[in-house]
This record gives structure tokens, sequence and C-alpha cells, in this order.
């Protein structure tokens, strides 16, 4: 496929040129499709780039700030099965991050969680290859169902085949669902009468403005959206 750079032609050839691009067939376009999808980027296990610890631990934060000693220990619990971080690469640069850990109390399904691509390499289709070649690489090890939670990229994994799905209480970190994972009566009731009274004399009253001097605080948990896809051979 002959070349051309728009930039370079003068006023006059140029809406020729465009004229001709703008002309080529379904299948040369498909065909230049593929020359910008080829085999410049590699899906690398980050536990086998230690060196690279830094570079997803900025990329991460970038979109989700956290401490980095905090990003830097969960990046370095990646292991030969899970939880695994797969990074896209671009040479040695990285372009892509996921994280995927198996579903509680299950042997075939997994959550993705953390899926970027640098903000420079956007709208290049190249979330649609991390997110293939991670569904590739969980495939071969046993993985059929795929889960992840959203809000926002609904359209997106829509397009790559997933469905929503109800919320999926089993899904590492969600506690939401269980409620066991708070307080609960059973658990109340273990203490003694002696742990429950107050030590020394008690607190002086409260202020009758007390409630006026405090802003009210309403907490409020941004609701996401479950989605899932059945990996096929």
């Amino acid at each position: 496929m002959r070349r051309v750079c728009l930039i370079c032609l003068d006023d006059k050839n140029r809406p020729a040129a465009i004229a001709c691009i703008e002309s080529l067939c379904l299948h040369d376009f498909l065909t230049l499709v593929e020359i910008m999808k080829d085999t410049r980027y590699n899906l690398v296990q980050l536990h086998k780039r230690p060196d690279l610890l830094q570079q997803c631990c900025k990329l991460l934060n970038s979109e989700w700030k956290r401490s980095e000693t905090a990003r830097l220990r969960s990046l370095e619990a990646s292991c030969d099965k899970f939880p695994v971080c797969l990074i896209l690469l671009h040479k040695d640069d990285v372009v892509g991050h996921c994280k995927v850990s198996l579903v509680n109390n299950s042997q075939d399904g997994v959550i993705l969680e953390s899926l970027i691509i640098d903000h420079t390499c956007r709208s290049q289709g190249l979330g649609s290859m991390l997110l293939q070649a991670t569904e590739d690489y969980v495939y071969k090890r046993g993985i059929r169902n795929v889960y992840l939670t959203t809000k926002g990229q609904e359209g997106f994994y829509l397009k790559n085949g997933y469905v929503i799905c109800e919320p999926v209480p089993q899904l590492n970190g969600y506690r939401d669902f269980n409620t066991n994972a708070y307080s609960s009566e059973k658990s109340n009731s273990k203490l003694k009468s002696s742990e429950m009274m107050p030590a020394g004399p008690p607190p002086p009253p409260m202020p009758p403005n007390f409630n006026r001097l405090i802003p009210q605080i309403f907490l409020t948990i941004p609701k996401r959206t479950f989605m899932m896809k059945k990996l096929e051979p």
C-alpha cells in the first residue's frame, strides 16, 4: 500500500490525495487496521519484569490515586497463578495494565480489575487488544467466566462481548453484599457484660446545640455495573 503524507502536499494536490484516500476499498482499510495492530506490543506478567513496577505504579496512580507503598504492595502480589498483573508493553514502555484475580470460592471464574491504557496511547484499539489478550491468557489456564465492575465504560465492554449481570457477592473486595463483614448480633452477643461496661466515670453531657455545630455527612456508595463474559473455545 502506498503511503502519502498529506502535510507534505501543497494546496493544489492535497484535495486529490484526500479524494484518493476516501476511495480506498474496505479491504485496503482493513489491511491498514491490521498493519496498525502489528506485533509491536507484548503481553507480559509483571512479576517477570520487576524493573517495570515503578512504571506500573505511575500509570495506575494517574487514574486512581493511591499511596505508592500500597500500590506497590498490590502489584508485587502478582504471581504465576492468581492474582496476576498483566502489562501491555511497547518495547520497554508500559502502555497498559490489567489485574486478574480468582473469584472467591471459584476455580473457573476471575475478576478483572484496574484495566487501563496510558492516556497518550488511547483511541488506537489498545484497550480491546489488552482485554482480548487477557481473556486468551486466562482461558489457557482453565478460566471460563470473566467478571468485572465498571462505572461509565459499559459501552466499551459491551462492544467486546460482555453482558450486564446481577451483582455477584463472591467478587473479591465488594463487601457491601456481605453484611457479616461488619458487625452482627451474633458477634456482639459473644461479648461479656463486663467488657461492654465503660471504664471510669461517665463522660459529661453534650451541649444542647451540639448537633448544630457538626455539619451533616452523607455517605454514598457509587453504583457500579456488574458485567461478565463466558469464554468460548
